[in-house]
C-alpha cells in the first residue's frame, strides 16, 4: 500500500509539474507570438521577427507604443488595413532577410508595403531591384 501512495504521489507531482509548465509556457508563447489580420487574412509570427527593423510601425505596434493607436479584432489579432497579397514577402523578408516576390505580384507593390510599415533596409533593396530592372530594361 505504501508503495502506491508513494507512485500515487509522484504522478501527483508530476501532473503538477506539468501543468506548471504549461502555465509558464503558454505566457511566454502569448508574450512572444503576435497574430495580425492583415486585410482580412490572418498572420501570425513572433515580435522577435516583427522587431528585426526597430523603428518599423510593425515592432512599434508588438511594443504597443502609445502614439501608435490600432485595434484588434475579436481573436486578438491586430487590424491592419493593407493587402494581404502584398505583406507576405514583407514578412517572410523580416524572418529570414531575403526578398522573394511571387509571379504576379509587383515590386512597386512591395515598395509600398515596406515604406508603409517603415522597414529601411527593405525599402533600400527593392528601390535598388527596381533600378536595376529599369536599366536592364532600357539597354534592351
Amino acid at each position: 500500500m505504501a508503495a502506491k501512495h508513494g507512485v500515487g504521489r509522484t504522478q501527483g507531482a508530476d501532473q503538477e509539474t506539468e501543468s506548471c509548465s504549461n502555465i509558464i509556457n503558454s505566457k511566454i508563447s502569448r508574450n512572444q507570438w503576435v497574430k495580425l489580420n492583415v486585410g482580412g487574412t490572418y498572420f501570425l509570427t513572433t515580435k522577435t521577427t516583427l522587431c528585426r527593423d526597430p523603428k518599423s510601425f510593425l515592432c512599434r505596434l508588438c511594443q504597443e507604443d502609445p502614439d501608435l493607436h490600432s485595434d484588434k479584432d475579436d481573436t486578438g489579432a491586430y487590424l491592419i488595413d493593407r493587402d494581404p497579397s502584398y505583406f507576405g514577402p514583407v514578412l517572410n523578408y523580416l524572418r529570414h532577410g531575403k526578398l522573394v516576390i511571387d509571379k504576379g505580384l509587383a515590386e512597386e507593390g512591395v515598395l509600398e508595403e515596406a515604406e508603409f510599415y517603415n522597414i529601411t533596409d527593405l525599402i533600400r533593396l527593392i528601390r535598388n531591384r527596381i533600378q536595376e530592372r529599369n536599366a536592364s530594361l532600357i539597354k534592351v
